[in-house]
């Protein structure tokens, strides 16, 4: 159990660089906004973090968690790679600052899944 737990923190400091440089990319025209973005899109990565050393700490953290944490952190990084570089579009940057909402949904409609298939893979 713990390699996917170190394997799921080193993908998502990964993605956390990766974002930083898709940041970089969009080419903001100040220091406050390259910050604002940086961090804005880095959230979802920081929570999820958080709560998977929380989960950990009180021994509750299921192999289950850990995919949802790859899939929602993998797909915010596609979504993220779509929207800057491989299918640019005037609602881009709209798509751009949705993107960590769009992974709080993601992880808001996956969590109730992994903890059903938790509970019933323990039966």
């Amino acid at each position: 159990m713990k390699w996917i737990a170190h394997t799921t923190f080193i993908l998502m400091a990964v993605a956390a660089c990766t974002t930083i440089f898709f940041v970089s990319a969009l080419k903001p025209t100040s220091t406050g906004a390259f910050v604002f973005f940086a961090v804005w899109l880095i959230l979802p990565y920081v929570i999820i973090c958080v709560a998977l050393l929380i989960l950990q700490r009180k021994g509750t953290a299921s192999f289950h968690w850990y995919v949802v944490a790859v899939i929602v952190t993998i797909g915010g990084i596609l979504f993220l790679a779509d929207v800057i570089f491989w299918h640019r579009d005037a609602q881009g940057a709209i798509a751009v600052l949705m993107t960590p909402i769009l992974q709080g949904g993601a992880l808001a409609l996956l969590l109730p899944i992994a903890w059903w298939v938790s509970r019933n893979a323990r039966a």
